[in-house]
This record gives structure tokens, sequence and C-alpha cells, in this order.
């Protein structure tokens, strides 16, 4: 009985393990997709254009972290991936208070009423 309830368990967890795979995976075939899109419902991973100026700012980062791990010694490549780290953070920070700014923003337009009276009279 010990033997059964263990072999259950067991194919339970390589069930679960195949199907994180599979949510997880790239280049899924047919059937494999089918399956992720009957266990995933929402799919919120939209490609977004990013502008001209983000785009060579992330590159100009990356370029940097290469030119720093190329270095032979050890300091330099310490102190060099520190300060691209603290400048990844930073763009990142920025991206995310932008994208919150522009969501906050949808939000007041939405919640304004579209026939507004005016507030201000004009005195003669």
């Amino acid at each position: 009985m010990i033997m059964l309830i263990a072999a259950t368990l067991l194919y339970i967890i390589v069930i679960a393990i195949c199907l994180l795979v599979i949510i997880k995976g790239h280049r899924l075939n047919f059937i494999e997709r089918k399956i992720k899109n009957a266990v995933v419902k929402n799919n919120t991973s939209v490609d977004k254009k990013i502008s001209e100026k983000d785009y060579h700012q992330a590159y100009e980062i990356i370029d940097d972290l290469a030119v720093v791990l190329e270095c032979d010694n050890d300091m330099v490549k310490y102190n060099g991936v520190k300060s691209v780290f603290k400048r990844v953070e930073a763009f990142r920070d920025q991206k995310q208070d932008s994208v919150q700014k522009q969501d906050s923003l949808c939000d007041i337009t939405n919640k304004l009423p579209s026939e507004k009276k005016a507030s201000l009279w004009v005195v003669k």
C-alpha cells in the first residue's frame, strides 16, 4: 500500500514537472502549445515597442559590461560590474516610473467626465 502511494506521488510530481517545462518552454510543437494555452489563460507577454533612445541606452550599458568583463584585473571587473548594475537599476527604475506615470495619466483621463461644465465665469 505504501509503495502504491509513493508511486502515485512520483507520477504526480513527474506530470507537474512536465507541465511546468511546457509552460515555461520555447519552440513548442502543436500539442505542447495546445496544452500551454489550456493551462495558461492570460498571455501577458506582449512585445512592446521601445524608443530608439531607450534601445541605444540599454545597448550602451551592455557594451560597457562587455568591455569591463574583457579586463584581466579582477578588481576592475568587480567595480565595473557594480557600476553597470547600478546603471541597470537606474534604467529599470526610470522605465518603471514612466510606465506608472502613463498608467496614472490614463486613469485620470478616464475619470474625468466628458461633459464638464465650465467652472470659470467671464467678468466684464
